[in-house]
């Protein structure tokens, strides 16, 4: 057993001794990467970017105040009109026997008062008669604004027609748009993305390129306006910043997409 043994052991020494003497590799070292700083966006210390859409002079969404029923549409997309002009109207059938109905009711009303007051009748009574009479004249008030008011839209200023959603004997609903118009005689461009971080950075009489892709051209602006109030873009807080253009340029149209820089230096 004892001979068994000794070898065995001689045999794993001379093993461990060769390992010892085979040379180590070191481990390999890992490629570093280099991160660039993360972007912060369009802005500069001079410039701020944006994006944009044209949008005429002004706009008018029309919508009647009541339910209606349209009598007339008397315009169509594409015309021009002008302040005061008739643009829809309705069937005032309804609105009219209103106003009959609320002038018969004061007639009723100051006839009692009358009576009380020639026959001498309590002062209770009087003050009850008076009270009759003065809900009658507010009824009767409001039945005729009502006909005034819902008998027909009108434009509120020059304007071009760009849109009519509705036709003759159609029932229209309260705040429902039936006709859509807009001084097409100047764009300009409100921007859609501004934050409001760059926002503070705006002034107004600032200048500004904007770059309409649509005509490849390139138009200097000023800002003239800067939303008070914010909205929402994303889940981004963002404000309304309003360019005015320098000029003009022939196909320029409602709706288009521009790139904007402000300068802010």
């Amino acid at each position: 057993m004892k001979r068994l043994f000794i070898p065995t052991i001689l045999i794993l020494t001379l093993i461990l001794a060769a390992c010892s003497g085979l040379p180590t590799s070191s481990p390999t070292p890992l490629p570093t990467v280099s991160l660039d700083p993360v972007s912060q966006g369009e802005s500069s210390t001079d410039g701020l970017t944006a994006s944009g859409i044209i949008v005429p002079l002004r706009e008018a969404q029309l919508s009647f105040p009541a339910v209606g029923r349209v009598k007339t549409v008397e315009v169509k997309v594409g015309d021009k009109v002008t302040a005061g002009q008739i643009i829809v109207t309705l069937d005032t059938a309804l609105l009219e026997a209103r106003v009959r109905e609320a002038q018969a009711n004061w007639d009723v009303a100051d006839i009692q008062l009358r009576f009380l007051k020639r026959v001498g009748t309590a002062e209770q009574n009087l003050e009850s008669a008076e009270a009759d009479l003065e809900r009658a004249q507010a009824l009767l008030d409001s039945a005729r604004a009502a006909l005034e008011a819902q008998s027909a839209l009108t434009a509120p200023f020059d304007a071009t027609v760009v849109a009519v959603d509705t036709v003759a004997g159609e029932t229209v609903v309260p705040g429902r748009v039936v006709v859509t118009l807009g001084d097409l005689s100047r764009f300009r461009i409100e921007t859609t993305d501004l934050s409001e971080l760059d926002v503070t950075r705006v002034k107004i009489g600032q200048t500004a390129k904007v770059f309409i892709e649509a005509l490849n051209e390139e138009i200097e602006g000023k800002v003239v306006d800067i939303a008070l109030f914010s909205s929402t873009l994303g889940g981004d807080v963002v404000f309304t910043v309003t360019i005015e253009l320098g000029k003009q340029p022939q196909g320029l149209r409602w709706g288009m997409s521009a790139d904007v820089t402000i300068e802010t230096k």
